[in-house]
């Protein structure tokens, strides 16, 4: 007999007790302090659990970088809502103003990020598990996302990593720490049965939906931003300026010489 699958709640069909019980879920997942983990210099070693049946194994993030201070936001664009930074990014980009344009390539320009879930280690070696009963959530780079998605499909020698018995880890590896000499690759580990405690699908959407901002949120983060981009434009051109100005002191200097 054909199992019937479950409408997912974010595609409509769902009654008021069932989308009001999804919204639970997510109000506290957001207070539960459940960030993203970026693989830091070395290796990070999972198990990616699967998000349900006929879903991708990761998910493509929309995110800006807004500088150091800040760092990167994900954006309801991801899903296709609305999102200020979005907004502002395509009002630049489309506006006829030359200087218009070159702010949105500079401080605007949206980025594809990956992100998938499931458990992770705290060795290399897979001899302990983090988990106290919650996923993480782990962002990677499309290079390593096209090495999970090489592995899976590969079903002669590795194939599918979410099934509970047997699947197998992975290995995210991570070389430099600099923006110019950092590499990332994906590594299959031998087959290996996963805790039992552990097991199950992932709420990756849950999860990303629970790291982005209201829109009131994210547009009181724009204006800051636009403000603080503002402040450093001032305080470069005045730099220049005091260069060109030292530069024609300079020149009266040899020439009363």
């Amino acid at each position: 007999m054909k199992k019937e699958k479950k409408t997912h709640p974010s595609t409509g069909g769902t009654s008021t007790r069932e989308k009001m019980l999804a919204r639970k879920k997510q109000l506290e997942s957001k207070g539960s302090g459940s960030g993203f983990i970026y693989p830091k210099e070395g290796t990070l070693r999972m198990r990616i659990k699967s998000p349900g049946d006929d879903k991708e194994l990761g998910m493509e993030l929309v995110t800006f970088y807004l500088g150091s201070d800040i760092g990167s936001i994900v954006s309801p664009a991801t899903f296709d809502e609305p999102c200020p930074f979005m907004e502002k990014y395509k009002e630049l980009k489309e506006s006829s103003d030359d200087a218009d344009k070159e702010l949105a390539k500079e401080k605007f320009v949206p980025r594809r990020k990956y992100v998938i879930g499931g458990v992770v280690y705290t060795d290399e070696k897979g001899k302990n598990l983090d988990y106290d009963g919650k996923d993480k959530a782990v962002q990677i780079p499309r290079s390593v996302y096209q090495d999970i998605i090489d592995l899976y499909l590969d079903e002669d020698e590795a194939g599918d990593m979410t099934d509970p018995i047997n699947g197998y880890d992975i290995k995210i590896i991570r070389t430099g720490s600099g923006k110019m000499d950092t590499t990332y690759s994906a590594r299959a580990c031998k087959p290996t049965e996963l805790d039992k405690k552990a097991r199950g699908t992932v709420d990756l959407e849950g999860m990303v939906r629970s790291q982005i901002k209201s829109y009131d949120e994210l547009e009181e983060l724009l204006t800051k931003y636009l403000n603080e981009s503002s402040d450093s434009d001032e305080d470069e051109e005045k730099v220049t300026k005091k260069k060109d100005k030292d530069k024609k002191k300079k020149k009266k200097y040899k020439s009363d010489i």
